[in-house]
């Protein structure tokens, strides 16, 4: 693989007028360095793995999956915070509606196993009855947790002071780290050759993990973060956070994001993971969209379990009363 030094020298002769916000090394989910920039607007640049040339942007208009992710996690209202926030409501809905579907599930001591199972010689209403009441107990519980992690999402501060109010939360949350300004030697704070020392350092600091990546300090405040994967997964979820002074190239602290501490920090951490299920490996990530299915299904046989005890009744209802007036 490229150095990374390598990369980010190449990232500044062919964008000189452009910060460098951060830049990944290549990993499951990305086959080369993907390097954000910040000038007059944001762009993603890829750069080749193996001589850290620059390949080119990524497309910035969105493509469907960008529009359906957006959809799923902010219903595409263009306020962030707010698409979150009605996410958390029906989140919270959903829950709701776990908790008084088992209340409504249990079919007593003498019938509880025929409550597990479809049965498929009966007719299409009660196939129907059969698969909404098994399904939704067979996936109560990934379904609940679902719930749970959309409501915070939708509230994050504030399910996380409500956590930290009886267990508290020590590694699942980012030091507060500033840095006394002084004079920046480039734009990223520091010349090549101290990078490469570095990132030399931070693997000596945290043994055991491989370069993940490096974030470049925002601010004349904030430090250089240098990021060490524990393992070769998406997301930050086994990263460790080696942080630098920009300036001197000082070793300041390391973050290690889920070495959990307490329950706090497990409850915290473990939402992004669980919800998602794309963090030990393939075979999760298909049980989770085969699960996924179920929320859909339990809609539509929700729907028609209330059109046939009620909508359908009313509708008869309504249509003897208009042909009884035609009548008279």
């Amino acid at each position: 693989m490229a150095d990374i030094a390598t990369v980010v020298a190449n990232l500044k002769a062919a964008y000189p007028r452009s910060h460098i916000v951060s830049v990944d090394t290549p990993a499951v989910d990305d086959a080369t360095f993907v390097a954000v920039l910040q000038g007059r607007g944001r762009i993603k640049v890829a750069c080749d793995p193996k001589e850290g040339k620059v390949l080119g942007e990524f497309p910035r208009g969105r493509n469907w999956l960008d529009v359906v992710q957006e959809l799923h996690e902010t219903l595409l209202v263009e306020r962030r915070g707010l698409g979150r926030m009605w996410n958390g409501v029906g989140a919270a809905f959903l829950l709701l509606l776990n908790a008084t579907g088992m209340v409504i599930w249990w079919p007593g001591i003498r019938n509880w196993k025929r409550a597990l199972k479809v049965d498929f010689e009966r007719g299409w209403r009660r196939i129907n009855f059969d698969l909404h009441v098994s399904v939704g107990f067979w996936t109560i519980l990934i379904a609940s947790f679902w719930a749970v992690s959309g409501i915070y999402f939708g509230w994050p501060r504030q399910i996380f002071q409500f956590v930290n109010s009886f267990s508290p939360v020590i590694t699942a949350r980012p030091p507060a780290i500033s840095v006394t300004p002084q004079s920046y030697l480039n734009d990223t704070g520091v010349t090549d050759a101290d990078l490469k020392t570095l990132v030399e350092r931070a693997s000596s600091i945290d043994p055991g993990t491989t370069l993940g990546g490096i974030a470049f300090p925002y601010s004349r405040r904030a430090p250089l973060a240098i990021l060490m994967r524990r393992r070769n997964s998406p997301g930050y979820e086994y990263v460790d956070t080696v942080y630098f002074n920009p300036y001197n190239g000082e070793y300041i602290s390391i973050w290690r994001y889920g070495v959990n501490q307490s329950l706090g920090d497990w409850i915290v951490w473990s939402q992004v993971p669980l919800h998602f299920g794309t963090y030990w490996g393939l075979g999760v990530k298909i049980v989770w969209a085969v699960l996924g299915l179920a929320i859909p299904l339990l809609t539509v046989t929700g729907l028609l379990m209330y059109w046939n005890r009620w909508l359908r009744r009313k509708w008869k209802r309504l249509g003897r009363t208009k042909t009884a007036a035609v009548a008279a």
